[in-house]
This record gives C-alpha cells, sequence and structure tokens, in this order.
C-alpha cells in the first residue's frame, strides 16, 4: 500500500541536510562554495568605504532632521539641507549601496538555485553529471529570472503599502510602533508560504504565473512543520550575526560570510528534501531514505 508522504520534522532531515559540502560531481560543491564566499565577503569588503561614507551623511541628514523635529521653526534651515550637496551625496551613496546589495543577492540567488537543481538531480536522476546540473539549471533559468523579478516587485509593493499605513497609523496611536518589530515575521512567514517557489521551476515546466498558486498549494497543510524548519535557519543565521571578533572588521566578515554559505546551503538541501516529501510516494510504515554514500 501506498500514500503520500508528508514534510517532517527538520531532525528528520538532519544528517542529509547537513552534508552541504556533498554532491555525486566532485568539485562542484567547493567551487559553489569558493565562488558564493566570493560573492559574500568580497563584495562585503569592497561596499565598506561606502558603507563609512553613507554613515557620515547618514548623521549630517539625522542632525538636520532632529533640530527640525525638536523646534520646527527651523524648517528654512533643514529644507536648505534637503538641496544642499550633503543630501545629494547621502542619496547618491544609498543608492550604490543598495544596488550593490541588490547584485551581490541576485548572484548569490544564482549560484544557490544551481545549487539546488544540482542537489535535486543527485537525489532523483539515473545519470549525474556537470553536464545534468546545467541541463537542469538553464532549463529553469529563464522562469527563475522572471519569476523572482515579479516576486520581489509583489513583495515589495506591499511592504511599501504596509509600511505607508502603519505610518499613518503610528501618527495616530504612537505605540503602534512595535507593529514594525514584527516585520522580520511577517517576511518568515511569506517565506514558509512560497518555500517551495524555486525548487517547482527545477522540477516542473511550471509558468511563471502559475508558479505562484502551485507553490502555495505545495506548502498548504504542512506551514505549521515547515515554519519550524525554516526558523531552526534562522535561529542559525542569528547566530552568525553575533560573530564579530574584535575590532577586526575583515576577519569578522569573513567568519560571518563563511558560515552564512554554510547555512544557505543547508537550507537549499532542507528545501530539497521537504519537496520530495512533500511530492513523491512512499509506501506505507517504510521510513523515506535517500542515497547516504
Amino acid at each position: 500500500m501506498q500514500r503520500q508522504a508528508g514534510i517532517k520534522h527538520f531532525t528528520y532531515y538532519f544528517r542529509q541536510m547537513m552534508k552541504f559540502y556533498e554532491l555525486k560531481v566532485q568539485g562542484v560543491p567547493q567551487v559553489l562554495f569558493i565562488l558564493l564566499l566570493a560573492v559574500l565577503f568580497g563584495i562585503r569588503v569592497l561596499v565598506q568605504p561606502l558603507i563609512v561614507e553613507l554613515n557620515i551623511y547618514y548623521q549630517q541628514f539625522l542632525t538636520a532632521y532632529s533640530d527640525f523635529y525638536s523646534a520646527p521653526e527651523n524648517i528654512d534651515a533643514f529644507m536648505k539641507f534637503m538641496v544642499s550637496d550633503e543630501y545629494m551625496k547621502f542619496v547618491g551613496t544609498t543608492l550604490k549601496v543598495l544596488g550593490i546589495a541588490a547584485g551581490q543577492y541576485a548572484l548569490s540567488m544564482l549560484l544557490s538555485f544551481f545549487y539546488l537543481g544540482a542537489y535535486l538531480v543527485d537525489l532523483e536522476a539515473r545519470e549525474v553529471s556537470f553536464a545534468v546540473y546545467m541541463k537542469k539549471f538553464l532549463a529553469a533559468l529563464p522562469r527563475f529570472i522572471g519569476f523572482q523579478i515579479l516576486f520581489h516587485i509583489g513583495v515589495g509593493i506591499l511592504g511599501l503599502l504596509f509600511l505607508m499605513f502603519i505610518s499613518f497609523v503610528i501618527a495616530i496611536l504612537p505605540i503602534m510602533y512595535i507593529v514594525i518589530v514584527f516585520l522580520p515575521f511577517a517576511w518568515l512567514i511569506v517565506e514558509v508560504i512560497f518555500i517551495f517557489k524555486e525548487i517547482t521551476l527545477l522540477d516542473t515546466g511550471v509558468g511563471i504565473f502559475r508558479n505562484f498558486a502551485l507553490s502555495w498549494k505545495l506548502s498548504a497543510g504542512s506551514r505549521f512543520v515547515i515554519g519550524k524548519n525554516i526558523f531552526f535557519i534562522v535561529f542559525l543565521n542569528m547566530i552568525t550575526d553575533m560573530l564579530v571578533v574584535g575590532s577586526n572588521l575583515l576577519l569578522s566578515l569573513f567568519i560571518i560570510s563563511f558560515i552564512e554559505v554554510i547555512v544557505l546551503l543547508i537550507k537549499q538541501r532542507l528545501i530539497v528534501l521537504m519537496y520530495l516529501s512533500r511530492t513523491r510516494i512512499e509506501k506505507d510504515n517504510e521510513v523515506l531514505k535517500y542515497d547516504e554514500d
């Protein structure tokens, strides 16, 4: 007798998902690891001078705004600052930092998407090679790019509308400012609901628009356990963010980036394992097993 498998607690997948350094094609995970580390660490090092510069301009803006907020009659001085070279540099530097961060995010997403497909191939395909990895990746790449653009635009618009609404509410009820503290939880909920939005593109020929409905449907009924599994990944990221080694900024950035790459690859393996549990059939009274060789 056969039945639809269900998504299990992350401890069930723990042994397999922690083997982030393994793919059946030798050398591929190591190269991907180095490329991801170069993206996360290298770009952080390059952007540091801009971060320092941005902090200076931000302090100038904060001072001008504080003077205006404490004494509204200083509006002329504040408006003069808003059209000054310092403010234009503040805006320009902010846009540069955001652009670099977006580029870093896009590159890390592409590399992790390749890893996601490679691990899926390892668990499902009879013949495994780098060419098979590339075929899987390239077949889904156009839909992946299109979907991610639409997805992030949609999330961005909803986020902007929410911030506008909450800003209006805070102006009336300042105590509602506490709602902002819970914004990361809102993103966690979105991530749980659409946790399979990328792997569906690799495993099926689903179109960009239908993928919204498909990824929503696949997480339905299992979102609580998915949330617990993803929170484990969030917990690992929280630990990473606390890793600061004295005053050595470069060493801290390297350690943080190194561990972030590991956590990212672990997350991709967990997604694959949960997806297979959700979509594949297993025999009754038989534990779902994966190749551990």
